[in-house]
């Protein structure tokens, strides 16, 4: 009786460890299985954001005056990353005292001089075909502006209609953000203008009104104040 009892709870025994090897079984092989949806789950996570993720450039022009109507652009910069674009323009207007004096760009005969010493020109249409091309190396770019909207902004589609480059401009990019009123938004200050925010923020004094040096510390600025996609998107402007 006690023999048969004991080979019972031996059985019994048995059965159950059998039972847990099984079920440990049962459980491992499907583990790579929920591994892979894991995996497979955060690629398609990761590939939906890269294909809504934008590429911000920053673009400034130098003008021959404030009125946005009909001064004509000097100098036109951009930047995003390690790549930079650079034009200097022959305006077709003469330009203001204020705006010389301001950017150190002047106008002698059919050259223009920067603190009085000559630089390379190039044809507003190669200057804004240039740009364009510039643009389309990006991925699905916008461009970012300081107080771009009351300014750059107008004066840059008002001259590439001039050269019936408007539409070819408007499929390149998705539209502009202006960060003087992104500024406003993100942050409390005295006052917003970018040299301002950049000694502020940067703690660096630049070049200002070279539009050069405009565009490479608006990105540095930019990058310091990471603004969410949310907001950027909320202060995206266009024109058509």
């Amino acid at each position: 009786m006690k023999e048969s009892n004991r080979e019972k709870s031996v059985a019994k025994q048995s059965n159950s460890l059998i039972e847990l090897i099984m079920c440990l079984i049962s459980s491992f092989a499907r583990v790579p299985l929920r591994l892979f949806r894991w995996i497979t789950s955060a690629r398609a996570s990761d590939l939906a954001m890269i294909r809504d993720e934008e590429t911000p450039v920053f673009f400034d022009l130098e003008t021959t005056g404030l009125d946005t109507s009909a001064c004509d652009i000097v100098q036109l910069s951009a930047i995003s990353g390690d790549r930079a674009f650079n034009a200097y323009l022959l305006p077709r207007c003469s330009m203001t005292d204020g705006a010389s004096r301001v950017t150190g760009l002047t106008v002698d005969g059919q050259s223009l001089l920067f603190h009085r010493r000559p630089v390379p020109t190039v044809p507003h249409t190669r200057a804004l075909r240039d740009f364009i091309s510039f643009l389309k190396t990006f991925r699905r770019p916008f461009l970012v502006g300081h107080n771009s909207r009351r300014f750059d902004w107008p004066i840059l589609t008002r001259v590439l209609a001039d050269y019936d480059l408007l539409e070819e401009f408007e499929r390149a990019v998705s539209g502009c953000v202006d960060t003087l009123t992104l500024s406003r938004e993100m942050f409390q200050l005295q006052k917003y203008s970018q040299p301002f925010l950049v000694e502020h923020f940067l703690h660096q004094a630049y070049g200002a009104h070279d539009a050069s040096e405009d565009v490479r510390t608006l990105q540095d600025l930019y990058r310091v104040w990471r603004p969410s996609g949310q907001l950027v998107r909320r202060h995206k402007i266009t024109l058509w």
